[in-house]
């Protein structure tokens, strides 16, 4: 029998250069894992297509109580108002046992604005004949959809600590709401 032996010839590698190489990719997926994170939250960020909405529904709106102004904040910081006339045509009819009045559906948006899951927004309905003032507050969910307030001008006052903080942005909006009246009534004339 013939015996041949086999001599294998093995070069060591510097494992320096291994540990940096595994630095650097673990340090890579470590940095697009911070971002996926990011995207998957569903933050509004308002460039393009991502803009934040709150749909308000207001309920119980008729002529007796006169026109309402709906307010929507977002972070304490932007603000979106509209006037509402209580004796308009385009007012849906509320066909709920019980309730009376018209429904007003105001959807507020707010493009250029971040806001982030968790977030707080509020809307308020301040009724101009009586300046009655009703309140919602919510959270922005991580969804990608539009957010909801719904209002009953029927049920019970907002209490004065839930308005306090909007107290100043009405008073900011007075000039503009009596513009708005006021350029309301010399249309119907």
């Amino acid at each position: 029998m013939v015996s041949r032996s086999i001599s294998w010839s093995v070069e060591w590698v510097s494992a320096k250069p291994l540990l940096i190489l595994g630095v650097l990719i673990f340090s890579a997926m470590a940095v697009i894992s911070q971002n996926a994170v990011i995207n998957f939250a569903y933050a509004e960020t308002g460039a393009g297509g991502d803009v934040f909405k709150v749909i308000m529904s207001v309920f119980g709106v008729e002529e007796s109580k006169g026109d309402v102004v709906a307010l929507v904040t977002v972070n304490s910081q932007e603000s979106r108002v509209k006037f509402f006339d209580a004796s308009a045509p385009e007012l849906i009819p509320m066909n709920a046992s019980g309730g009376s009045g018209h429904i007003v559906e105001y959807v507020a948006t707010f493009p250029n604005v971040t806001v982030n899951s968790g977030d707080e927004y509020k809307g308020c309905v301040l009724t101009v004949k009586d300046m009655n003032l009703k309140c919602g507050t919510g959270y922005n969910s991580p969804a990608n959809r539009p957010e909801f307030i719904d209002i009953n001008l029927d049920e019970a006052s907002t209490s004065e600590s839930e308005s306090q903080g909007l107290d100043e942005t009405i008073r900011g909006m007075e000039d503009e709401i009596q513009v708005t009246t006021a350029a309301a009534s010399v249309e119907s004339d």
